[in-house]
């Protein structure tokens, strides 16, 4: 074994595909003995060559940041790692407090919180404001002081490497498991698809109020809605008419659904973190071969200029998503290739292959240190 790496999350599932599947599971497969400290109540287990330990689940906001802190801090105090590689802003009292302990500390930093906070329900309007300031000068502290950065967006590297010269990125690409063909897309239907979480500010109104000048198209929605009223209002809209709603499904039926839909629906709206267009539905869409409507603001121009998957548009108008929907379904030739396109990127470059050189790169760059 090249040395004892310590994964820490207070808030993700062990099955959660950053940290397991793609770090975890990568970082074990290269000589690394690797352990993973989860609180999902799920218990202890061994599972490719990743030794995982559960502190039990605590329900609640405020006891998990108090109690299960603690817990995961303990835990990971008793397994006496060499590098401790944590993945919730929660845990970064305990990141610092193991730097103190001459370990190596990694944050791997899965969003933009400061901005995040901003749109947080949960929070006072009032207060999120100050919180996200106050957030943000208590996390550049911390930053400075940690062995490595990890940050899944281009746009959020210029930013934290002043903070910390040893900043790497490394995105949330798709591991390339799949073996599908890209000559059973069929692109004269017209099928559109957004899998994944549903809420204001991820465009579920843009896409549905869209469907309200379609006819003869499918809205194909998957993923649990954010609140019980937000989908109640949706299912008011006249679009829902065209809407084909699934619910939560498992990542092997949504699968089917990449492989049917001939566009794919990204109609953020410009607030939080939703500038940054390195996201897995993005490369989802892309591997699947599936033309992307995509927002007209932030990384998303550049990101789409360069490997040409989609047409950027204003998300917040239904009749311009509309306009770009029917001219795409007339042109099933342009859809091919937008869809070809994207995949091509995926293949060769956007994937986990690739990001996988990153990590073992930020690891390797590490002088270990004794235990």
């Amino acid at each position: 074994m090249i040395g004892k790496i310590c994964h820490l999350t207070s808030v993700h599932g062990r099955y959660d595909n950053r940290i397991f599947f793609k770090e975890c599971s990568s970082l074990a497969s290269n000589n690394w003995e690797v352990h993973l400290v989860v609180a999902d109540g799920k218990g202890d287990e061994v599972l490719n060559n990743v030794s995982i330990w559960d502190v039990g689940l605590q329900k609640g906001r405020f006891e998990r940041f108090f109690k299960t802190t603690q817990k995961v801090y303990k835990k990971a105090v008793e397994l006496n790692a060499q590098i401790y590689h944590f993945h919730d802003p929660d845990l970064i009292p305990s990141g610092l407090r193991l730097r103190k302990m001459d370990k190596i500390v990694f944050y791997d930093i899965h969003e933009d919180y400061r901005t995040q906070i901003l749109i947080k329900p949960w929070i006072n309007k009032y207060l999120r404001r100050i919180t996200s300031f106050l957030f943000g000068k208590y996390e550049d502290y911390a930053i400075k002081r940690f062995d490595g950065i990890l940050v899944p967006q281009t746009g959020m590297i210029n930013y934290f490497i002043h903070l910390n010269k040893n900043t790497k990125f490394v995105a949330n690409s798709i591991i390339i498991d799949d073996k599908f063909d890209l000559d059973e897309k069929d692109y004269t239907n017209k099928i559109s698809f957004h899998p994944g979480t549903l809420s204001k500010e991820r465009g579920v109104y843009n896409m549905v109020r869209a469907f309200e000048y379609l006819d003869k198209n499918e809205l194909i929605l998957a993923g649990p809605f954010e609140s019980q009223q937000l989908l109640n209002n949706t299912e008011l809209l006249e679009g829902w008419k065209s809407v084909k709603y699934l619910g939560k499904r498992p990542y092997s039926e949504i699968k089917e659904y990449h492989k049917q839909a001939s566009i794919g629906l990204i109609l953020f709206e410009n607030v939080g973190q939703y500038h940054f267009a390195f996201t897995v539905k993005l490369f989802e869409y892309m591997y699947f071969g599936t033309a992307v409507l995509l927002p007209n603001f932030g990384d998303w121009i550049a990101f789409n200029e360069k490997y040409k998957c989609g047409i950027n548009v204003d998300s917040n108008n239904p009749e311009k998503v509309a306009e770009i929907i029917t001219y795409l379904n007339d042109n099933p030739k342009i859809k091919k290739q937008l869809g070809e396109n994207g995949r091509k990127a995926v293949l060769e470059e956007l994937n986990w292959g690739s990001d996988e050189k990153r990590l073992l790169e930020l690891y390797d760059s590490i002088e270990l240190r004794d235990l």
